[in-house]
C-alpha cells in the first residue's frame, strides 16, 4: 500500500511516499511489521506458499517493470529479497520447495528454488509449442499451477485467443519438458489458475460456470 501510515508524520511536499509491504494482525489490524518496496506499482497481487510466514509479491509499474519479491516473518521482522526485476510470479509448488514464475514478455517458464531465489530450469513456449493456424508468436499465460511436485498445469490461452479453443499444457518440471496437452470434455477459456492442494480451476467458455480439476493416479 502506498505510505505514509497513521503516526508515520508528514511527508514532504516534493518526497515521493513509500510504498509499503505491511504484515497485519488478522484480528484487529495492527501493523506488526513492514518493508519499503521501492516501487510505484499500478497493481500487485500475492502468491501463497504452503507455510504461511512466507508469501510472493509481484508489483506491476507499467513502464517501470514488474519486480517480484519475496517475503519471510519471523515473528519479529519482515525480511524480503527479490526474485526478479521483470518477473510474474505464478505458484509454488505443493512441498514449498519450488517456485513457478514467467517473464514480463511472457517468453519462457521458469523454475526456482524457494530458498534462494536460484533460477533452476526453465522452458520457453517458442518450439515447445505448435503455433495454431494464423497466430502469431505463442506465449505463456500470466496464469499457471502445480498439480503436483512434478507437473505444472500452463496455458497458452493469450496467444491461442482469436485463432482456435485455449490450449493447456503438462509441463514436467523433472528437465521442464512439454508432457503434452490436456484434453478436457467441454471447452474451457483462459488460463489454468491455482486452486491449492494440487489442483487447479478453468471457466467456462461462457464464462458462466468454473470446474476444478486434478490429474489422476497415473496421469
Amino acid at each position: 500500500m502506498r505510505g505514509p501510515l497513521a503516526g508515520d508524520g508528514d511527508v514532504a511536499a516534493d518526497e515521493e511516499p513509500d510504498e509499503l509491504w505491511l504484515v497485519l494482525d488478522a484480528a484487529d489490524g495492527r501493523v506488526m511489521g513492514r518493508v519499503s518496496t521501492g516501487t510505484v506499482a499500478s497493481g500487485s497481487f500475492h502468491t501463497a506458499h504452503p507455510d504461511p510466514a512466507q508469501m510472493g509479491l509481484s508489483i506491476g509499474e507499467g513502464e517501470e517493470g514488474s519486480p517480484a519479491l519475496w517475503g519471510r516473518w519471523d515473528g519479529r521482522g519482515l525480511s524480503v529479497r527479490t526474485i526478479g526485476d521483470e518477473t510474474v510470479l505464478l505458484d509454488v509448488s505443493p512441498s514449498g520447495r519450488r517456485l513457478l514464475t514467467t517473464d514480463v514478455q511472457q517468453d519462457a517458464l521458469y523454475l526456482h528454488a524457494v530458498e534462494d531465489g536460484a533460477r533452476l530450469r526453465d522452458l520457453d513456449a517458442e518450439g515447445a509449442v505448435a503455433v495454431l493456424p494464423g497466430g502469431g508468436r505463442v506465449y505463456w499465460d500470466f496464469e499457471a499451477a502445480f498439480a503436483d511436485e512434478d507437473t505444472v498445469v500452463a496455458g497458452t490461452s493469450g496467444s491461442d485467443g482469436g485463432h482456435g479453443p485455449a490450449r493447456h499444457w503438462l509441463v514436467d518440471t523433472a528437465g521442464m519438458t512439454l508432457r503434452g496437452g490436456i484434453t478436457y470434455p467441454h471447452p474451457v477459456a483462459g488460463p489454468a489458475r491455482a486452486a491449492g492442494d494440487g489442483a487447479w480451476y478453468t471457466v467456462s467458455e461462457d464464462r458462466r460456470s468454473v470446474h476444478v480439476w486434478a490429474l489422476t493416479d497415473g496421469a
